[in-house]
């Protein structure tokens, strides 16, 4: 079983997945600030206030110098071709006894929706915890009214196994989040 012995570089045709860096502090306070991607995948109330920029920077600082003993790895995705930080991503409740853990991914430029980004990026985060990290099961959960990962993270073949019903907040109504997993032998199939 692979321990976690460094923070991984990941690479795919047009990305790069790694580690933040302290000059990103601009675009993860923009994105962190923009209410569209809070609401598809934010658990807390809308606020009218964003957060300042020193409570982006202490953000960044966790993510930039958490140690890989946390069990959650934390990559800004950046196209190969200039380097823009386009988003981010999380392998979190990495459990290498019991062989799981759970995926987060956010495109935070806009402009760059509907590209396949996301879902390259999702596939190299497969591709790294099953044959790099050697886990057996990747889950994810995602909100019902979140159609754009959905369609995406049943296209990489992750299965709905429940549903935590009305779960979040959201338009004054109560919704649902959905939980995915993928097992290594449906991947590997």
């Amino acid at each position: 079983m692979n321990n976690l012995d460094s923070m991984p570089t990941l690479t795919t045709p047009r990305l790069i997945l790694k580690s933040f860096t302290v000059d990103q502090l601009e675009t993860v306070h923009r994105w962190l600030n923009d209410p569209e991607l809070a609401y598809y995948d934010d658990d807390e109330p809308p606020t009218e206030t964003s957060s300042t920029l020193e409570e982006t920077k202490t953000t960044l600082a966790r993510w930039i110098n958490r140690p890989l003993s946390s069990g959650i790895i934390d990559l800004a995705i950046h196209k190969q071709e200039n380097d823009q930080a386009i988003g981010f991503c999380q392998i979190a409740h990495i459990d290498t006894y019991n062989q799981r853990c759970d995926l987060g991914i956010v495109i935070g430029h806009k402009p760059d929706w509907g590209n396949g980004y996301a879902n390259e990026a999702v596939q190299a985060l497969i591709r790294y915890c099953f044959v790099e990290l050697k886990l057996n099961r990747i889950g994810a959960e995602i909100y019902e009214f979140n159609h754009r990962s959905l369609k995406l993270f049943k296209k990489l073949g992750f299965q709905q196994e429940g549903t935590k019903r009305q779960y979040v907040f959201k338009d004054n109504q109560f919704k649902d989040e959905l939980v995915f997993s993928l097992l290594r032998g449906d991947w590997q199939e």
